[in-house]
């Protein structure tokens, strides 16, 4: 008896690994093969400044990556209702806040007067390559649940980019979920979580820009227990936009790179609310970024412990100790500049890149193409074997059903 509930047991195991199996070889078998744009550096003798109209404007708060309880708590998020989340931004005087679950969209709007931001967060893989999707209009679910190189990472890309506002790379460096070089060819994204609870993905965002790649940034605090000091407030995007008045900006503003990041250390993460946005409330904010005759200008509202400056590939250009405002000479080789900023109280703050162009607009992404004649080979290779398991399978049933 036990031996035959054990061959069950084992034949039903074998089974469902062969069926996934077979799925992903499916899913492998039918995403195209791409010709990636070169690696090209920008260039150009002007340069486009995502900061160039925000002088002296203030910054609010924005958290767009966060889960709750959805499907009988199945997923990780299930400590805390919708309403949860979105108390947490309110009580840390957040201007934008949404809740972003796995595949689902949430359609009421949302609670304590925060502007409707519709998202989700997209993939069933085990390495979490997934993807944030700001504006979204409908459900995803195609995704390959093994290892993921750059073709299907890209085909996944221009699958969702025409039913959403924002694709964002969710936490690239997670898990290795996106490999770095991956980014000198993956094309046609808006943002990436330069900075995520999970990980931080910097090296990614310096090899995407330094391959002419204008990707700019997003915080997310990806929450999955608003109950846990260390899961909200700690990951921030800071937009220059008045949620009451201009909330129908925020996918342009987003996407034209006008927002900046601030990551807190763990000393600052594991305050209570009312603790922690007192806090919050003394960050030093932008005051302006501005490129005049190729040197680029940085003020803060207040003395911070580090300014620097970074180009191409993340070399740092330029450091300044215990300023309010910097100044770095962009060199002719720099394809573009970024700041990072060092508070005295440990947290940092990741500012967008200033980018060469030719006419001083913003780049855009590369284009990418499938090369049909190698996918072509793909696809009539993958329906020769799906017919041989076909052909070999009924074989099989037929032979047993005589016997």
């Amino acid at each position: 008896m036990i031996k035959k509930v054990l061959k069950y047991f084992l034949c039903t195991l074998a089974g469902i690994i062969l069926f996934a199996l077979l799925i992903c070889f499916v899913v492998w078998g039918i995403t195209p093969v791409y010709k990636f744009p070169e690696s090209i550096s920008f260039s150009g003798d002007k340069f486009y400044n995502p900061y160039k109209d925000y002088d002296n404007i203030h910054y609010t708060r924005a958290n767009f990556h966060g889960h709750s309880r959805l499907g009988g708590g199945l997923t990780n998020g299930r400590a805390n209702s919708e309403e949860d989340v979105f108390k947490a931004y309110r009580d840390l005087n957040y201007g934008f806040a949404t809740v972003s679950n796995y595949h689902h969209i949430t359609s009421r709007p949302p609670y304590y007067g925060f502007p409707y931001v519709p998202a989700q967060e997209y993939g069933v893989n085990i390495f979490k390559t997934h993807m944030l999707l700001i504006g979204t209009k409908r459900k995803e679910y195609f995704d390959q649940p093994l290892w993921q190189g750059a073709n299907t990472i890209q085909y996944r890309i221009n699958r969702v980019k025409p039913y959403n506002e924002i694709v964002t790379l969710a936490h690239p460096a997670f898990l290795n979920g996106i490999k770095v070089e991956y980014m000198a060819k993956l094309t046609g994204y808006d943002l990436m979580e330069v900075v995520n609870t999970f990980a931080h993905s910097v090296s990614h965002w310096d090899t995407a820009l330094s391959s002419g790649r204008p990707a700019f940034l997003l915080a997310s605090d990806d929450t999955h227990n608003v109950f846990k000091n260390t899961d909200i407030g700690r990951n921030i995007t800071m937009i220059p936009l008045n949620p009451e008045k201009e909330a129908d900006k925020l996918y342009d503003t987003l996407k034209s790179g006008a927002a900046y990041g601030i990551t807190v250390p763990h000393t600052i993460a594991v305050l209570d609310r009312s603790e922690k946005v007192k806090v919050l409330d003394t960050h030093p904010q932008l005051l302006s970024m501005q490129v005049q005759n190729n040197t680029l200008n940085i003020k803060l509202n207040r003395m911070v412990d580090k300014i620097v400056f970074s180009a191409d590939n993340g070399a740092v250009k330029a450091e300044y100790d215990n300023v309010a405002e910097a100044s770095y000479n962009i060199e002719d080789n720099d394809s573009y500049a970024r700041a990072t900023v060092y508070f005295d109280n440990g947290s940092i703050a990741y500012f967008n890149p200033i980018i060469r162009t030719s006419d001083g607009l913003k780049p855009n992404m590369p284009a990418v193409s499938v090369n049909y004649p190698v996918s072509i080979i793909k696809w009539i290779f993958t329906a020769a074997v799906l017919v041989f398991i076909v052909f070999f399978t009924v074989k099989i049933y037929l032979k047993r059903k005589k016997g």
